[in-house]
């Protein structure tokens, strides 16, 4: 790997920007807005996912990014598809002068000033999750150390999105703990208030969340802090 001073500086301040509990989609954010800095050539980014056999832009720098996307998806073409399914970067370094995506660079040249694509593929706990996409809005604007710069800021990202998504899960979990106290401490109030079975108060639970239209572990917090009192 080429040593490059000022890519150590720009991954510092892209890890100090992911530090403090980031969401996924903020991830996202983080790593398209860092790409121009990172990789030279590159004038706009953007993060495409793969969802089922969709595809659909997760966070890009401008419209421009968010059209081409949704180009790839309806044609069924791009160095962003490719990178995703098949996990090897792609590059039309010109689209002026011929490309393997002729329908999308067709429509690319129509209608934006994008002139040259690469893409790098993104992995989730091994699995295939998108691509990295950064555009040029000249011709031969990436090099092969925007590749390399590319590459690494893909491997960066991956590991970024990883670990934001371990957090929400993380929260979720943690949710959906203290939701289950709530409601094992309400049927419990339940139980001894009206001296019936466990099964007979968490249906009492659900009786009031139906007739209140309001979710059962809102009426298990009202129980458990003395909000309110379903009656049988």
């Amino acid at each position: 790997m080429t040593d490059h001073p000022a890519w150590h500086e720009h991954f510092k301040a892209i890890a100090e920007q992911l530090r403090d509990g980031r969401t996924v989609e903020q991830a996202y954010q983080v790593i398209v807005e860092s790409a121009p800095r990172v990789v030279e050539g590159c004038d706009r980014a953007a993060i495409g996912v793969l969802e089922g056999d969709r595809f659909r832009s997760a966070a890009a720098t401008d419209d421009v990014m968010v059209l081409i996307d949704e180009l790839q998806d309806k044609l069924n073409e791009g160095p962003c598809l490719e990178a995703s399914v098949q996990q090897v970067w792609q590059l039309d370094n010109d689209l002026t002068n011929g490309s393997p995506w002729p329908r999308l660079s067709a429509a690319v040249l129509a209608q934006t000033p994008v002139r040259g694509m690469l893409a790098v593929p993104l992995v989730n706990d091994g699995k295939r999750a998108g691509a990295l996409n950064l555009f040029a809005d000249r011709p031969d604007a990436f090099t092969e150390e925007s590749t390399e710069a590319a590459v690494i800021l893909a491997a960066f990202a991956s590991v970024a999105i990883s670990k934001a998504q371990e957090s929400a899960r993380a929260a979720q979990l943690a949710e959906g703990m203290a939701t289950n106290r709530e409601i094992g401490a309400a049927v419990g109030i339940l139980m001894a208030t009206h001296r019936i079975s466990a099964d007979e108060a968490f249906a009492l639970l659900s009786k009031s969340s139906q007739r209140l239209n309001r979710k059962l572990r809102d009426i298990a917090g009202g129980i458990v802090h003395g909000e309110n009192r379903p009656v049988r």
